[in-house]
């Protein structure tokens, strides 16, 4: 879903810089204590919406490479929009925001631009942005800057047309959500520019639990479809699909589907080992599509749901949910953060929308957070 919206190659100049930066480049950077406690204040920053990303790119700016390096791990997104030139086209821009406008971009509102208001530092940013569309910037009318769908930030920018009262329009995405195909993605375009590949620790605050498939590319592989709430009938049967034309994180998402006429809901789980003693943190995206309490429907079975096991897979403890909004909205997180209780060798993750309508879940990820 969050690609850059490039219509032409770079021009002559920028590939020339991209070249002698890449070549420039020093051996793979050893970060010191220090250094990585520097990258974890800026880690552990809020990163839940958009805003909260733009405010890690703002800090992330003034760390040293090393310091990158050791960020990278665990928001590999944020260290790729800093040190790739086509991203740099954007955030550029926001770095040459001062004042009440960056303000307002901390906030998470819409900066709007005429070119009038524009600050020598703003227009040296969106000269280069031009150059890269091929579009002439004498002709630019305005500059937008705000969160997109709840989910990114847009930097557009809107010149004149050919033609009388007809425009032009170019944008980039940044600041998008961490997902594990997406962070992926961005460790292996890193590694060019730290000739290492930044990947998460193995163990520890800020590793992950093997949850397998979390985006669904696989299809159910890893999880299991098992009975949730009966209606007091098997049939009709609730929908439990992956969807190859809606999602987040790669190119599937995991999709519900019922109507008034549903007696038979499901639930998605998988099942990953856990350490006492650590705390975890669940997170998944979710979408939702005219969702609706119908005929004998519970609000709160729609839902993201984190169950601790002992041995022999018995519950320990009350199960922790984080109820997801009904209606219609675009993606949005859902997040648990829990201490694994002591006799706890397991952590099943449950996925349930029990309600009328669709929803679908993505880029599902656990976490060790301490």
């Amino acid at each position: 879903m969050f690609s850059l919206r490039f219509l032409k190659q770079p021009a002559r100049g920028l590939m020339l810089w991209f070249s002698l930066s890449v070549a420039s480049m020093a051996a793979v950077p050893v970060p010191t204590d220090v250094e990585e406690a520097r990258a974890r204040l800026v880690a552990e920053m809020p990163d839940e919406t958009p805003s909260g990303r733009i405010n890690q790119l703002l800090a992330a700016r003034n760390l040293n490479r090393a310091e990158r390096f050791a960020l990278a791990a665990t928001q590999p997104g944020i260290v790729e929009q800093l040190l790739d030139p086509r991203y740099q086209l954007a955030t550029n821009y926001l770095f040459s925001l001062r004042g009440v406008e960056l303000h307002q971009i901390r906030e998470g509102r819409t900066l709007i631009r005429p070119v009038r208001a524009l600050s020598q530092d703003e227009l040296k940013a969106i000269d280069t942005l031009c150059s890269y569309f091929g579009l002439d910037i004498h002709k630019l009318r305005s500059v937008h800057l705000g969160p997109h769908d709840g989910q990114v930030y847009r930097l557009e920018v809107t010149l004149r047309g050919k033609k009388k009262k007809q425009t032009v329009s170019r944008a980039i995405e940044i600041a998008w959500p961490p997902t594990p195909t997406r962070d992926e993605a961005s460790r292996t375009a890193l590694t060019i520019f730290f000739d290492a590949r930044p990947s998460r620790k193995s163990v520890g605050s800020g590793s992950t639990l093997p949850l397998q498939n979390g985006s669904f590319e696989a299809g159910l592989a890893s999880w299991q479809v098992v009975p949730g709430t009966s209606l007091g009938h098997h049939q009709p049967a609730q929908e439990v699909t992956t969807d190859a034309k809606t999602a987040l994180d790669g190119s599937q998402s995991l999709r519900f589907y019922a109507t008034e006429r549903t007696r038979q809901f499901f639930k998605v789980q998988q099942t990953i080992p856990a350490t006492p003693g650590t705390r975890i943190r669940l997170r998944s995206q979710l979408k939702a599509e005219l969702i609706r309490i119908e005929f004998l429907q519970k609000r709160s079975d729609f839902y993201m749901g984190l169950t601790f096991l002992g041995p022999g897979r018995q519950p320990i403890g009350p199960s922790f949910s984080k109820a997801a909004r009904t209606g219609s909205h675009p993606w949005e997180l859902l997040e648990i953060t829990q201490a694994v209780p002591p006799g706890a060798v397991e952590v099943e993750v449950s996925l349930v929308s029990s309600m009328s309508g669709t929803a679908w879940y993505d880029g599902v990820i656990l976490e060790v957070v301490q």
